[in-house]
């Protein structure tokens, strides 16, 4: 009986509103109904979100005003994002909302950003946010391997490849660079690199692979390729992914041969390695003599069970290694090159230390220690080349509670704001101009700070960094004694963009190495 009342009375509202709808639309002409059809969208949209966040009960971060229908907040973003998370972080705090084509993310800057970067995979996991929202890394990769990646290889690296243990690298790492120069350039007086990241990819693999799996792949060509353009395969496949509904992706998977031809490459030729080695070592016991690099520390590693990870496993890991390896020391190497050709003047006082430290003699640990202006420039192009969003990281705990008191839900996308940490604002030294080695101080590239969170920060920092910035020195000091390196078009590059608005970028402008006797 109450709903036949109920239903009466809307009725009636409807009858007597109706009436003076149709006399408005009857009135209006186009361009006023257009206002009128937008401003009532513009409303539901941002009401049917108020009451979802309501119902979720939770002390929810301010969100962002402001935000455009299906757009949200990304067109402010991809336009000036740097002066809008500047203006987010001023109006509304360290912790705030946005919405990205109709999802929210939660964006934390200053401690919360901090707080983001340190927190427990068990609650904020990058696993389940950038590594597979974001690169679909788990189309490439199974789940043991993605196992192997977060579980063990850190553990192994700061075994195998600390600070400590670089020395032990160099030889190694030099021979590699030479040897891929010699394949990549030859001996040509004058060499056009057409395709800047795709050569500088193929470069760190050979300066990587035989230190990092072994000598017995220094020289083999499908390993080296496969080591180097695994990275870019994944990163090149991430448009297409965004672009395709999820329920869609598997159809797509098998069209992308090139995930089970880098898979095929490591069973054909790391797996024999991995079966020899283990071979070795039980034949001739802990004095088995075999070099103690980054796959013979996973050949090693016991789990905590007692037992060993497979032939399969170990060599299919190998594929983590060279994302992890080859992506962040080619991205960092393409950074600085560009930089020393923007700033003319950094890249004079570059070439005069290594010609004063090293004069016609080789390079060495001791006198490569003595660099430490290479060093700031490093660690200064470190800071720069960060995105302004990163880290993507889901929340996995029902609900995530910030030190501020802020809550979010399960499944929400967290975010931190790398440049702002890194340099106060997106708008500190964004200039070319403005690039400056000196502001690092006595600060090595190597060390963390809460002005320097290009590695991590915590329990979280990244233990490979000490050979990435090893190999990245290296690299400037061998291209840099060898080859006078600019643009191929002459002009000013712009060393680092961002895509998006937010995702740092190298760039890719073509350049020319020409020879030079000697430094």
């Amino acid at each position: 009986m109450a709903l036949q009342q109920a239903l009466a009375t809307v009725q009636q509202h409807l009858d007597v509103i109706q009436p003076q709808i149709v006399n408005f639309y009857n009135r209006s002409s186009r361009n006023e109904l257009l206002v009128l059809g937008g401003a009532t969208f513009i409303t539901l949209y941002n009401l049917i979100g108020y009451i979802k966040e309501k119902r979720e009960k939770l002390h929810l971060p301010p969100r962002v005003g402001y935000a455009l229908p299906f757009f949200g907040h990304s067109l402010y973003l991809m336009f000036n994002g740097g002066k809008f998370l500047d203006w987010c972080q001023t109006n509304y705090g360290e912790l705030y909302d946005l919405t990205i084509f109709g999802s929210s993310i939660t964006v934390a800057s200053g401690r919360m950003g901090e707080e983001v970067l340190k927190a427990d995979s068990e609650k904020l996991s990058i696993e389940e946010g950038i590594l597979k929202d974001v690169l679909h890394l788990h189309y490439a990769i199974d789940p043991k391997t993605f196992e192997i990646g977060f579980k063990v290889n850190p553990s192994v690296a700061k075994s195998v490849i600390p600070a400590s243990k670089m020395r032990n690298f160099t030889a190694g790492i030099l021979k590699g660079l030479e040897y891929g120069l010699d394949q990549l350039i030859g001996d040509h007086e004058i060499y056009t690199v057409s395709n800047p990241n795709f050569f500088l990819q193929r470069f760190v693999a050979y300066m990587s692979v035989p230190t990092l799996v072994g000598q017995e792949v220094a020289t083999h060509p499908a390993v080296l390729a496969s080591f180097a353009d695994f990275t870019g395969d994944i990163t090149s496949n991430i448009g297409i992914f965004m672009a395709t509904p999820k329920w869609l992706h598997p159809w797509l998977l098998p069209h992308l041969s090139s995930f089970n031809k880098h898979q095929r490459v490591m069973l054909d030729h790391v797996k024999p390695i991995v079966q020899a080695r283990r071979k070795q070592m039980q034949l001739l016991g802990e004095n088995h003599g075999l070099p103690p690099n980054f796959l013979q520390g996973l050949i090693e590693f016991k789990k905590p069970d007692g037992t060993y990870y497979t032939d399969d496993e170990v060599a299919l890991s190998v594929l983590l290694i060279a994302f992890a390896s080859v992506h962040t020391t080619s991205m960092n190497l393409s950074f600085s090159i560009y930089w020393l050709i923007a700033r003319p003047d950094v890249r004079g006082r570059v070439e005069q230390e290594i010609k004063d430290v090293l004069g016609d003699a080789p390079v060495d640990d001791d006198k490569l220690a003595q660099m430490t202006y290479l060093d700031n420039f490093i660690r200064e192009v470190l800071r720069q080349g960060v995105d302004k969003l990163a880290n993507t990281k889901a929340v996995l705990s029902d609900v995530y509670t910030f030190a501020n008191g802020y809550q979010v839900p399960k499944g929400r996308r967290v975010q931190s704001t790398n440049r702002q940490l890194n340099l106060g604002s997106n708008s500190a030294r964004d200039r070319i101009e403005d690039m400056d080695p000196l502001m690092s101080g006595n600060k090595i590239a190597t060390q963390p700070a809460r002005d320097f969170v290009s590695f991590g920060a915590g329990k979280h920092l990244c233990p490979g960094r000490f050979f990435a910035v090893h190999e990245i020195k290296l690299s400037l000091v061998t291209l840099l004694r060898n080859y006078h390196i600019n643009t191929a078009s002459g002009k000013t590059p712009k060393p680092v963009k961002h895509l998006g608005g937010v995702i740092a970028l190298t760039c890719d402008d073509p350049l020319v190495l020409t020879r030079r006797k000697q430094l």
